[in-house]
């Protein structure tokens, strides 16, 4: 898998989150942006109103991490915000 590909694979799950969070009514991509755009400033989740789904969703995020940069990652929500 070539960088670009991987680089749309990223695009396409963050951008799946965020339409799963807004159609359904729940928050994980606001708290995952909010998490990923902090540098130093400390952001508290309430984890208490989440579910499966709502971890599911947010573990899918949070691996976008595991084989991609925070500038990457920061990059591709910043494009998807532009969007709107």
């Amino acid at each position: 898998m070539d960088n670009q590909t991987v680089k749309e694979t990223v695009r396409e799950t963050l951008a799946r989150i965020k339409d799963d969070s807004y159609s359904l009514g729940i928050s994980v991509y606001s708290d995952f942006v909010s998490i990923a755009h902090m540098e130093f400033e400390e952001y508290v989740i309430d984890f208490s109103n989440y579910g499966y789904l709502e971890y599911c969703l947010f573990a899918d995020a949070l691996k976008l991490f595991e084989n991609n940069g925070y500038d990457q990652i920061t990059k591709i929500i910043e494009e998807l915000e532009d969007k709107e």
